[in-house]
């Protein structure tokens, strides 16, 4: 085969029907990519050549995903949930400490602001409009 040939479309369902087995038995999921890599050609030239070979190889891969029994996780330990849990009430309760000292903080920052900012105004002279209405 010279460099820039393109492979025949026997090579190609072969190729398919490798990747394709090769799902069937429980390994990766078959792309166009790979099988375009086996060839040495780009995507574009393996769809614009082989678009009806891809296609097949992907149907029958979705229709074999779709047939298969669905992998679950294991269940876990109880153990280890109880253990989870504990340690995430452990945190959420730290984290509520830690905000009710930030509440306090902001609430003596604020309390000291406003006392420097009364005192500020009657060194620099500013008169409460709201405390001469009220006389």
């Amino acid at each position: 085969m010279r460099q820039n040939a393109l492979p025949s479309d026997d090579d190609v369902r072969a190729a398919a029907d490798e990747l394709l087995t090769a799902h069937l038995t429980g390994g990766r999921y078959p792309s166009v990519s790979a099988l375009a890599n086996r060839f040495h050609v780009n995507r574009t030239t393996f769809y614009r050549h082989y678009s009806p070979i891809a296609t097949a190889m992907l149907d029958q891969a979705a229709q074999h995903q779709s047939e298969a029994p669905k992998r679950r996780r294991p269940p876990n330990n109880s153990d280890d949930l109880d253990r989870t849990v504990r340690g995430l009430r452990d945190e959420n309760n730290g984290q509520r400490r830690h905000l009710e000292i930030y509440e306090e903080h902001i609430r003596m920052l604020t309390i000291e602001n406003n006392r420097q900012k009364e005192q500020l105004e009657q060194l620099a002279g500013v008169s409460d409009l709201n405390a001469r209405r009220t006389h």
